[in-house]
Order: C-alpha cells, then sequence, then structure tokens
C-alpha cells in the first residue's frame, strides 16, 4: 500500500540558487495560494548550494527560519554546506488545525499564518519564539496596539536575568540599531507581549526571545502595514498537522517544545490523523505515519488516501465515538485510555518489554496488578484522549515493533477494563 501512496505524489522543484536580499520579496516570498478544498499550501522547492552559503543565507533568502531548514536537512553541515549541495526549502505546509482568521502561530513549527489578506491568499512568515525559561504562551490574543519604532521597556524579570549574568540592562532602551524590537511592534492583550521586528534577523527561526513573537526587518513592516488594532491572534501548540489534499492524507511533524511536550511522541500524530480524518474513509499507512513522527523533518508527506471502495480498513476516527469514548463516566471518575502489550509474573520480562518499547519512541508505564494470588506487572503505552487514539496508536505500535496490544481503559483507582 505504501508504494501506492508515496509513488509521484512528493515532487521537488529543482531551482538555481542566487544570493538575494530578503527584504526585497518579502511580500512574494510570503504568499501562499488557499484552496478551500485543501489543507495544504505552498510547494516543495530545492536549492544548490554555492560555496560561501550557509543554511542561514538560504533561509533568509527563501522566507525560512533557520530550525525549519536545519530539520528539513538533516546531515547537511548548516554553516558549510558545500558547493552543489541540494537543500530542501520546506516552502509546503499543512494549515494548522484551528480557526482560519486573524493571526495563527503554530510554536513548534515556529511560522506565522495571517489569514487577513482574503481572495484565496494567505501570508505566512518565520518567526522565533520565546527560549524554555521564557516560553511564549499558548491562547487567543488581540492586538492592541501599534508602534512604529518603539522604545523597549524590559520587564523587570528580564532585567534580573541580565543581572544575574552580570549584564547591565537599562529600564528603556531607545529606537534605534540596539533596539531588539526593531523598527515596528505590535502590543498584545497579554501584557508585556509583543509581535515584533529585530536588530537580529539571523536568529529568525531559533528560540530566542522572551517570550515575545519576532519576525524578520521586512516581514514584520509588510505584516504591521495591513494588521489593523483589534485583530485576533490565536497561538498554538501543534507539532504534528495532518490535513488532506484531494484523496491524499498528509502529516507534517515538528519537533516538540520541552515544556509542552506530549506525554507521548507518537500519541501527537496518531491524535492528528484521526482528528483529520473525521467521518471520512481512509486507507492509513501507519508505517509511514511512524516514520513522519519520528523523523521530524517538518515536511509534509503522503500517509493516506480516500477510499470508498469494498474492504477498506478505516481509521480509528471514520466512525462515531462509542459512549466509552467520550471521556468521563461520571464526576470525578475520568478514563486514560492505554495499550496494554502484555502483563507478566516476572517483572524482569515487563522491564525487557517496556525497554523495546521505549527505544522505539514510546511512552511506558508499568502498573502491578493482583491477580488472585500472585501480583502481575503490565505493560501499558500511553495515555491517550480517547478509545479511538488508543486504537490507532495500537497500530501504530503493531506497524513499528510487531507487536499486539488491546486497548484498555484505567479509571481513578487505576482499574483497568478490556475494549
Amino acid at each position: 500500500m505504501r508504494g501506492n501512496v508515496l509513488a509521484g505524489v512528493l515532487l521537488l522543484l529543482v531551482l538555481p540558487f542566487c544570493a538575494v536580499d530578503a527584504g526585497d520579496d518579502a511580500a512574494e516570498q510570503a504568499v501562499r495560494v488557499l484552496d478551500p478544498d485543501s489543507d495544504l499550501v505552498g510547494e516543495l522547492l530545492t536549492v544548490h548550494a554555492r560555496y560561501e552559503d550557509t543554511l542561514i543565507d538560504i533561509a533568509r533568502a527563501h522566507g525560512l527560519g533557520y530550525q525549519a531548514i536545519r530539520n528539513a536537512n538533516p546531515g547537511v553541515d548548516p554553516w558549510v554546506p558545500g558547493e552543489g549541495t541540494p537543500v530542501v526549502l520546506p516552502r509546503q505546509h499543512v494549515l494548522p488545525r484551528t480557526r482560519r482568521s486573524g493571526i495563527v502561530i503554530n510554536l513548534p513549527e515556529m511560522r506565522l499564518y495571517d489569514f487577513t489578506p482574503g481572495d484565496g491568499e494567505l501570508m505566512t512568515y518565520p518567526v522565533s519564539i520565546g527560549r524554555m525559561d521564557w516560553s511564549t504562551p499558548v491562547g487567543t490574543l488581540s492586538v492592541i496596539e501599534k508602534t512604529e519604532r518603539p522604545a523597549w521597556h524590559p520587564p523587570a524579570s528580564v532585567r534580573e536575568a541580565y543581572a544575574a549574568r552580570g549584564q547591565s540592562l537599562p529600564a528603556r532602551v531607545p529606537p534605534g540599531p540596539d533596539n531588539p524590537l526593531g523598527d515596528f511592534a505590535m502590543r498584545l492583550s497579554r501584557p508585556s507581549y509583543l509581535i515584533h521586528g529585530t536588530n537580529w534577523p539571523e536568529g529568525i527561526g531559533m528560540r530566542a526571545t522572551h517570550g515575545c513573537i519576532r519576525l524578520g526587518p521586512a516581514d514584520i513592516e509588510h505584516l504591521f502595514s495591513r494588521i489593523p488594532v483589534g485583530t485576533h491572534v490565536h497561538i498554538v501548540n501543534e507539532p504534528v498537522k495532518a490535513g488532506w489534499s484531494g484523496d491524499t492524507l498528509y502529516l507534517e511533524a515538528h519537533p516538540v517544545l520541552e515544556e509542552l511536550q506530549e506525554p507521548n511522541n507518537l500519541t501527537p500524530a496518531v491524535r492528528a490523523v484521526v482528528a483529520a480524518t473525521g467521518s471520512r474513509m481512509a486507507r492509513v499507512d501507519w508505517d509511514a505515519v511512524h516514520q513522519v513522527a519520528m523523523a521530524r523533518t517538518g515536511i509534509p508527506e503522503p500517509v493516506g488516501v480516500f477510499d470508498q471502495g469494498p474492504g477498506i480498513t478505516e481509521t480509528a476516527g471514520t466512525r462515531p465515538p462509542a459512549p466509552e469514548d467520550r471521556g468521563p463516566t461520571g464526576e470525578g471518575e475520568a478514563k486514560h485510555w492505554y495499550v496494554q502489550m502484555g502483563s507478566f509474573s516476572m517483572a524482569d520480562n515487563a522491564q525487557r518489554l517496556a525497554s523495546r518499547l521505549k527505544q522505539a519512541g514510546f511512552t511506558v508505564r508499568l502498573d502491578d496488578e493482583r491477580r488472585e494470588r500472585q501480583t502481575l506487572t503490565r505493560v501499558l503505552v500511553g495515555p491517550a484522549s480517547t478509545a479511538g487514539e488508543a486504537r490507532a496508536l495500537a497500530e501504530v505500535i503493531r506497524e513499528a515493533l510487531g507487536e499486539n496490544g488491546h486497548v484498555v481503559s484505567l479509571n481513578a483507582s487505576g482499574e483497568a477494563a478490556l475494549r
């Protein structure tokens, strides 16, 4: 089935590379055409590096961030790619599964989507986000103020952090080349958070801010000119995105943010596929799902097809949820869904299986279970949010390791029921 899904779907357009000033055509680099019947926008390209190029040079010339171009080109030296080395440009994206209005910022992707242009287009820009100790908040905010040539008034916490490193930071940094806000800033409805420019464009696409959203100088100027006060800003955490283009299901995976990490690094992929398939009949290549989720290149890859033919194997998301899928059984009795991979009378055997599962990227829980006159150690993978996600996760485990498991739900006391 994999050959049917993958063959002929991924086409890389090969272009000669010439260095350009990213500011010369910021609008052209940012535009993507919207198709109301597709969740996929843009196209993948490749260029060939010149002797003097770094990946940052190539990224800036093509409207990309540093981490995105690195993820898309594993094995390529970021500082010396080498004369003639092909470099993939990840300019194709699965749209985040949130409302397509205003501004959407997907933190793990380090990318901003602007849906305000209308007329079948959106604009998208690479961004820098907060470091782990200064994380960018998730949620819906709004633009409450716009300022040209802003002064920077660093919060007390930032000044204290500088002082702890033996550096002095004034209470006010005036406009100019030393101002990290650049020439344009849009204040958000959560205090101290901005969408702003930078005086260090080489750092775009890195975790480099104190929680603000930072754009390159030309990009913020272009965005600033269009965004009115009051625009909603939806900040989301979607390390894995799934969506349809025609009859093909695509999956795109990015490294998770440490402080927002999911409990299982394959669970987000399973959840994304289940959400994307919805009520559509789909044949999913779970081996491909596993590979995309583990590689995390940020490149959309085909992992399934739409099919209403006889013998179709449904995804976990293609049927209405059963009553037991719908969450809590009663007040204070929320269910937690797992895949039980085995129950062992010898704890060493459970540990060996758990180690194998962990090495493959699964999150494992070991529980002691009293059964008649002996205590058994059960090996659980998860948790998943619903029984449907757990069934899909069981399929991923089977494809990845050849190990079969069954879905169980645990109540508050840890008692399991087979499903």
